[in-house]
């Protein structure tokens, strides 16, 4: 935003503003113009006449004559051209300003409108005319209008799943690497959870070379993802491979490559195999265990088993919703203004990455997921602003409402998983200005609640979760920025 452009607020007086002006502002004369300019979007065109001028200009005048004093005489005595000749300029500016925030309260209380965002005035383009009328025009983007499908008798598949020993002591496994030790492979060939040292290119489908990392280090995961796309089979075509050795993997981009032509493409992974190391576990006796916090390798197992429970309850409670929105969002189409999407796609990442954190994700996983959350950030943008328009619209339907209490209790919630105090939660969420999004979550659980609550079950055995997931994510790109045109060192790529 430019310095002489403002934000003109047309929300309803607080009972703080009301109690100042105890007078509403008088209705203006004002001719309203208002097309469809695209998808939830108006171009208004508001003409104030000359009288509505006059009268605002006598009583800003009158107001600042009684404020304002003028060397020589008492306030509100001072002749009248005198006092418009010193305060020209700050006369000038109230009754601008005045004139253009009561008119778009106007406007708003006679054509609901429903602004999706604070409609932007560039006021220093807008001149106070001496003569005629006073004229301006804008683009709002506005709330698309809908009706609710019927929300009440939906069939809902809930999803059944368990976990063994065997899933147990693989999450063991996980959580000791922190404290393993990488070591030199000596002898066989690549496999899954193995260390490599690799050159990768990345190739387009015509062979044209799109970026190359000389060196890069990471953990060989099934599924391999870098910051605009990802390569799900990447853990069965490395298996086996030798030092020294080549071998092709098949990719896809994300829909956020800048070279359109690029987006969602199949692209080649081209990695030459240059070093491989092996993870060497802790031995886990007493000693080392108490180092950790555990008295014994139970205590630890009942841990990350307590921990599978609330990871497979939030898997279930997710997988439920998707549906839910699914079967919704398809009954009910609508149109956003393509805008305001494209301003949210950052706040998107960080508000997904932000509710991961607050789930008490792994660091971890939170790369792994956040990359492609980037990767995808345009259709997340576009179905979260549709998901929540439909869920507050629920929400008043049914009179769901979020509490203090609500966010007291998820507070609390957030500070078991991380093992923060509520007071050090809330005050990280305050600094990040997080507390409105966390509001927006609880509403969001409460209404799916209330869905399911109205809903049929049908239960299935879910074949795989993110319990079998192997996922790393490289720190780079197969489509470098079109900034990056000299070639740079490669930072080495996070390790689990």
């Amino acid at each position: 935003m430019t310095s002489s452009e403002s934000e003109i607020d047309i929300a309803p007086a607080t009972d703080a503003e009301v109690s100042a002006e105890p007078e509403s502002p008088r209705r203006m004369d004002l001719e309203v113009a208002i097309t469809d300019v695209g998808p939830c979007k108006k171009h208004l065109k508001i003409t104030i006449p000359r009288g509505e001028i006059d009268r605002q200009l006598d009583d800003s005048l009158n107001r600042l004559r009684r404020e304002a004093a003028i060397p020589g005489f008492r306030p509100g005595r001072a002749p009248r051209q005198l006092f418009i000749k010193r305060f020209r300029k700050e006369l000038s500016e109230e009754v601008k300003t005045t004139l253009l925030t009561n008119s778009l309260k106007q406007v708003d209380e006679d054509y609901k409108l429903e602004p999706m965002a604070q409609p932007r005035l560039d006021v220093g383009a807008i001149d106070l005319p001496d003569e005629g009328t006073m004229d301006f025009e804008m683009d709002i983007e506005v709330r698309p209008q809908f009706s609710l499908p019927d929300y009440k008798a939906l069939t809902v598949r809930r999803p059944i799943v368990e976990f063994t020993d065997v899933d147990v002591d693989k999450q063991v496994a996980r959580f000791l690497g922190r404290y393993g030790q990488i070591v030199p492979k000596l002898e066989g060939t690549a496999e899954l959870g193995d260390y490599l040292t690799a050159s990768v290119t990345f190739l387009a489908a015509d062979g044209r070379v799109l970026s190359e990392h000389p060196e890069l280090q990471f953990r060989i995961p099934a599924e391999l993802r870098f910051q605009d796309g990802s390569s799900p089979r990447f853990g069965e075509i490395l298996t086996g491979a030798s030092v020294g050795e080549t071998r092709d993997v098949e990719a896809t981009l994300g829909s956020v490559v800048v070279d359109p032509e690029l987006r969602s493409a199949t692209i080649t992974l081209r990695v030459e195999v240059k070093d491989l190391k092996c993870m060497r576990l802790p031995e886990t006796n007493e000693a080392f265990l108490k180092t950790i916090g555990f008295d014994d390798l139970e205590e630890l197992r009942s841990v990350v088993r307590r921990a599978l429970e609330r990871r497979i309850e939030t898997e279930s409670r997710q997988i439920m919703r998707r549906q839910i929105m699914d079967g919704i969002l398809k009954a009910t189409p609508f149109d956003l203004p393509m805008d305001l999407v494209a301003r949210e796609e950052q706040n998107t990442v960080a508000r997904l990455v932000g509710q991961l954190r607050q789930e008490g994700i792994s660091d971890q996983d939170i790369r792994a997921q956040s990359a492609q959350i980037r990767a995808n950030a345009h259709e997340s943008t576009l179905r979260t602003f549709k998901e929540f328009l439909i869920l507050a619209k629920i929400a008043e339907a049914e009179d769901v409402k979020v509490e203090d209490d609500d966010v007291e209790l998820e507070i609390q919630s957030i500070a078991n998983r991380t093992d923060e105090s509520p007071r050090r939660v809330r005050a990280r969420l305050e600094k990040e200005n997080s507390l409105e999004s966390l509001a927006e979550k609880i509403l969001d659980q409460k209404v799916i609640d209330r869905i399911l609550g109205y809903a049929t079950f049908e239960d299935f055995a879910v074949a795989k979760t993110s319990l079998d997931e192997d996922i790393e994510t490289l720190d780079q790109s197969a489509v470098p920025p079109p900034e990056s045109t000299a070639a740079e060192p490669d930072a080495p790529a996070a390790q689990s």
